[in-house]
């Protein structure tokens, strides 16, 4: 057996991040990290069901390992499953109990996890080693990589890879450019984020009135939102993340040369297929949330003096709400004219 660094040859990583949706692409930027400076190693992906397709067939990862959100008997099992298995390391970037619990019953000779305040509720007394970030914390992205560095690896930022094919979506079969997607959406957890549904509506018609190709996505139980868009432009085209699944919403997003959306999953994975995004943010912090891995991405939201904040509810979300239709529509027109040389008249 041989050994570079601090890790054997071919040695197997379970790195854990078992959700939200960005966060687990945000986890991918660790597996890319990895991959690209020792192709030899063999890293699996732990992740709860409801996110495991958006890893289907990636590149960098030898499994995907999948693990139940819901009913308790389910999850026992499948964590008696995973325990047979015999890691040389886990690295575990969720820094919750939830987690913990998995590092818990898993077998590895290194248990790698984050010092708080990047892992909270008592996380961190269950790993071997605990890295501390520096303060201000880096981006969700990012953190993995200093979990890397403690293994003897560079940590170096990479893009993630996705098993999106490189054809076109026949989606998009006869729709000319520039294509621009709207979603509307957030998660119900989090629909304080929303940019309001009104200035959605107005910017759909103007778009479609300008000659702009607009398509509006939509996931399960946002199809009241989608059917809002319609009417407000009813040449849109309709994409249904429900119906395509999340690698078919990463393959039509790639296709597109703009996607637009709140502070949400679908944003992340419109980044992480390679397509610039223009962000519409609320109470969240761009240095630690923004959308990653294309140059030309945009960040929009309005300045008040209580935002970034960490808030699950708000009566009265103004750092996204002050955002205008005119200011969208001006970072639309600066995307679009950087991808064909010339401002739209």
């Amino acid at each position: 057996m041989t050994t570079r660094g601090e890790l054997r040859d071919g040695a197997r990583i379970l790195v854990i991040r078992l959700s939200a949706l960005g966060d687990v692409l945000f986890g991918l930027e660790t597996v890319a990290s990895m991959k690209r400076e020792r192709p030899d190693l063999q890293v699996e992906f732990l992740v709860e069901d409801r996110h495991a397709a958006i890893l289907e067939g990636c590149p960098d990862l030898s499994a995907v390992r999948v693990i139940s959100r819901r009913g308790r008997l389910a999850r026992l099992a499948e964590l008696r499953t995973l325990r047979r298995e015999h890691y040389d390391v886990l690295l575990d970037l969720h820094g919750l109990v939830k987690s913990a619990l998995v590092v818990v019953a898993l077998r590895a000779r290194r248990k790698l996890g984050f010092a708080p305040p990047a892992s909270r509720e008592l996380a961190h007394v269950v790993y071997h080693e605990r890295v501390a970030l520096p303060d201000p914390l880096p981006h969700r992205a990012e953190r993995g990589l200093f979990l890397l560095r403690a293994l003897g690896l560079k940590g170096e930022p990479a893009a993630p890879r996705l098993a999106v094919p490189q054809a076109e979506h026949p989606f998009w079969n006869g729709v000319a450019r520039p294509r621009v997607v709207l979603h509307p959406g957030a998660s119900a957890f989090a629909a304080f984020k929303r940019w309001p549904l009104a200035k959605f509506e107005a910017l759909a018609a103007r778009l479609c009135g300008e000659g702009v190709f607009v398509a509006v996505s939509f996931g399960p139980g946002e199809e009241a939102l989608g059917e809002a868009l319609l009417r407000a432009a009813p040449a849109a085209l309709v994409i249904d993340g429900k119906a395509l699944g999340l690698l078919g919403l990463a393959h039509v997003f790639r296709d597109a040369d703009l996607v637009i959306a709140a502070d949400t999953g679908p944003l992340h994975v419109a980044a992480a297929a390679g397509t610039r995004v223009l962000a519409l943010f609320g109470p969240k912090d761009v240095a630690l949330y923004g959308p990653r891995w294309h140059a030309e991405n945009r960040v929009l939201w309005s300045d008040v003096p209580c935002r970034p904040c960490t808030r699950r509810e708000c009566a009265s979300p103004q750092c996204v709400l002050g955002i205008g239709v005119e200011d969208v529509a001006a970072a639309i027109d600066a995307a679009l004219a950087t991808m064909r040389g010339a401002p739209r008249s």
